[in-house]
């Protein structure tokens, strides 16, 4: 068997232990975060906690580099225990898991700090403020009732694609919902070559939204998937390995390579994980063939999850507690969700969605379509604003539209100048 490579988490975490500083690295209390704007304040800046799904984190470390120094400071506490478990403890009033330790930034550097003990119910830490989750309440699966109450909201983010992936020296480029439905449902008794056996078919827990969503697309019950837990791997338990991790690794080191698959958010592959894995391209139920997130495999402007062509994709959703005219009852959380949304500027000239088409995200203004449940039908979508051009441009580093400062720029077939971001592109909407 080759030597284990041993990855360490999403990309976005690997820069961690290279930026704490010894005065940050030491674990402080969560509420009583120093101020960077002010450190000598008397009184620490509002903190605000999210759990949940790890595709927020690079938005929240690039917002909280901000907000750490904003004349109005806010420290936002981050814990990233996946979708399922940071929307289910925040929607049933749950504290915060203990587990993993929280992560706070502070200017340029990130530390980790301990949770309060009290605060929350039963004399325990405290619910989070945000709940964020990759799928809608429902899909997971622990929602009483089945509906959100209604002092709760779910406020819509970027679009994430989910994706079935392979090892690089593979053979296989697709697989269809209907083969994924036996290969995920039946296993090594699936009759879906080269996927039949089952410890090379690497899945996730039922605690997953990842598998929740696809779940979801192939219909193989959330709890009856076949296969191996990819946490469950020697080498992942001794690493402390889980979730997209654990599957990497389990993938990179599978002996039978052409044998193995396993399941992704697409925020989980950068260009080190993408050396190592390929994502396979998906034909949904009723399509003719199959599709990538991207124009191709080796692409990035994920042109076929804009246009609904490929099938696996969902909004990041932000739980949030809010009053009778659907406002977010903190004020600290609402000013979040703002800026996640784009609703409002972000803080500090951060471009989020450049920081989106970084880490494979799309954000609402650069789709063409939109869907009301998961993965639910398909409507065309024009957003008042669009900026399709604009990522075109920050994920491949170029655009066909036509740059602009002002209208009369523009061509009558594109005549709108939008500006929202660093560079300006003639759009139709």
């Amino acid at each position: 068997m080759p030597t284990p490579r041993i990855r360490s988490g999403p990309a976005w975490l690997a820069f961690l232990p290279t930026l704490l500083l010894p005065s940050v690295a030491r674990a402080v209390p969560c509420n009583a975060l120093p101020s960077v704007a002010n450190p000598d304040a008397g009184t620490p800046p509002h903190v605000l906690y999210i759990e949940g799904a790890n595709a927020v984190g690079p938005l929240i470390a690039q917002l909280q580099q901000a907000l750490s120094v904003d004349p109005n400071p806010l420290n936002v506490v981050y814990i990233g225990d996946g979708g399922c478990v940071g929307a289910t403890n925040f929607i049933t009033n749950v504290s915060i898991s203990a587990k993993p330790k929280p992560v706070y930034y502070a200017g340029q550097v990130a530390g980790t700090c301990d949770l309060p003990t009290t605060g929350g119910p039963n004399g325990g830490p405290p619910v989070a403020d945000i709940g964020a989750s990759d799928v809608y309440a429902p899909t997971c699966g622990t929602l009483p009732g089945g509906e959100l109450p209604s002092n709760i909201a779910d406020f819509l983010g970027p679009i994430q694609p989910m994706t079935f992936v392979v090892p690089k020296s593979s053979s296989q480029k697709s697989i269809s919902a209907a083969a994924a439905y036996f290969v995920f449902g039946f296993g090594a008794n699936s009759g879906v070559a080269p996927w039949t056996v089952d410890t090379s078919i690497y899945r996730r827990s039922t605690a997953s939204a990842v598998q929740a969503m696809l779940a979801a697309a192939i219909g193989v019950p959330l709890a009856s998937w076949a296969g191996f837990d990819a946490g469950g791997l020697a080498s992942n338990v001794t690493a402390g390995l889980s979730g997209a991790a654990a599957v990497i690794n389990a993938l990179e080191i599978d002996p039978n390579p052409e044998n193995a698959i396993g399941i992704l958010a697409d925020t989980n592959i950068d260009p080190v994980t993408a050396s190592h894995i390929n994502i396979l391209a998906y034909e949904d139920f009723g399509q003719p063939c199959g599709y990538y997130p991207d124009a191709s495999a080796t692409s990035h402007e994920k042109a076929n999850v804009r246009d609904g062509h490929y099938a696996l994709w969902g909004p990041l959703h932000f739980f949030a507690h809010v009053d009778g005219n659907g406002t977010p009852t903190n004020p600290d959380v609402g000013r979040f969700i703002s800026y996640v949304l784009g609703t409002a500027v972000a803080p500090g000239g951060i471009d989020l969605a450049q920081v989106e088409a970084q880490n494979n995200l799309v954000p609402t203004c650069a789709m063409h379509v939109t869907r009301s449940v998961e993965l639910g039908p398909l409507a065309s979508y024009a957003p008042q604003a669009s900026c399709s051009c604009y990522y075109d441009y920050v994920a491949t580093g170029r655009s066909s539209c036509t740059p602009c400062s002002k209208a009369s720029e523009c061509p009558a077939s594109a005549p709108l100048c939008n500006l929202s971001y660093s560079e300006g592109f003639c759009e139709t909407q």
